[in-house]
Order: C-alpha cells, then sequence, then structure tokens
C-alpha cells in the first residue's frame, strides 16, 4: 500500500485541497476528510476516492474504506481518468458493489445521464 498525497476535488472551493492518502488499490485512494469541510456532527470522516479527486463513498473507519477499494477493484480500471471510466461504468453498478459496505455510496454520474 502506497502513502501519497492526493487533491480533492471540492467545488465549494476556488483553490485546491490536499491531503495524505493511501493506495489500497491502484487508482483508488483512502483519506480523512480535512476538518474543514466537515460538519460538526458528520461521523463518516473517511472517504474512498479516485485519483482524480472526486470522492466515491464515506466512510466511518478507515478499514471499512479500505475492504469497499476491495469489493469494487475488479469493476473497473481505476487508474483511467473519471470521465474514461464513466464511459465504461454505470453508477449503479458501483453503488451495488459497495451495498454491503458500512459506509455511504455519494452520487455518481451515470451513462444515461452523460449521454
Amino acid at each position: 500500500m502506497n502513502a501519497c498525497t492526493h487533491e480533492l476535488i471540492v467545488r465549494q472551493r476556488a483553490t485546491p485541497i490536499l491531503v495524505l492518502a493511501i493506495e489500497p488499490q491502484p487508482g483508488l485512494h483512502v483519506y480523512r476528510q480535512p476538518e474543514e469541510l466537515l460538519t460538526s456532527a458528520d461521523l463518516y470522516v473517511w472517504r474512498l476516492g479516485h485519483h482524480s479527486g472526486h470522492a466515491i463513498a464515506k466512510f466511518e473507519y478507515p478499514g471499512d474504506a479500505d475492504d469497499a477499494a476491495w469489493a469494487i477493484r475488479d469493476l473497473a480500471d481505476w487508474t483511467k481518468t473519471a470521465d474514461e471510466i464513466r464511459a465504461e461504468l454505470d453508477g449503479d453498478t458501483v453503488r451495488d458493489a459497495l451495498e454491503q459496505s458500512p459506509g455511504i455510496f455519494l452520487s455518481a454520474l451515470r451513462k444515461a445521464d452523460a449521454a
């Protein structure tokens, strides 16, 4: 497992936010959401994200995010760009693969929505 600096895609911020992340699967990162992006009541502080900076799901514990990376590892080549993955993989498929995880799937663009 590699540790790296990971740049987040945050719509409400003009400047990039960098976090320390691990890469449990190629192209997938697990990281703690920065405090400035959390609400005081948010228990789901760990994220599973794509290397592009887009978050996929959120979790209460880092181990759960790591397990989720294993659960979706074979759905796509996660080292591709987000647009390439969206063209090949429906967000519902990812959500379904994460259904048994204790996390919360974050919405994703579906292929039908992109057309």
